[in-house]
């Protein structure tokens, strides 16, 4: 069984802050490689455009 309180995200406590996951350049290499992303991005890019 887990610890009391390791159930809550990071991001939820006060002293979260998002530069402690890591680089935004990693960020954007990441969503540029990401197959997901690539699709969400188009999706959004054909609504626009219809």
């Amino acid at each position: 069984m887990s610890e009391p309180g390791t159930a809550i995200p990071r991001s939820s406590r006060r002293s979260y802050h998002p530069s402690q996951e890591g680089s935004p350049r990693k960020a954007v290499e990441y969503l540029a490689a990401a197959r997901a992303a690539r699709a969400a991005a188009g999706a959004v890019g054909r609504a626009v455009m219809s």
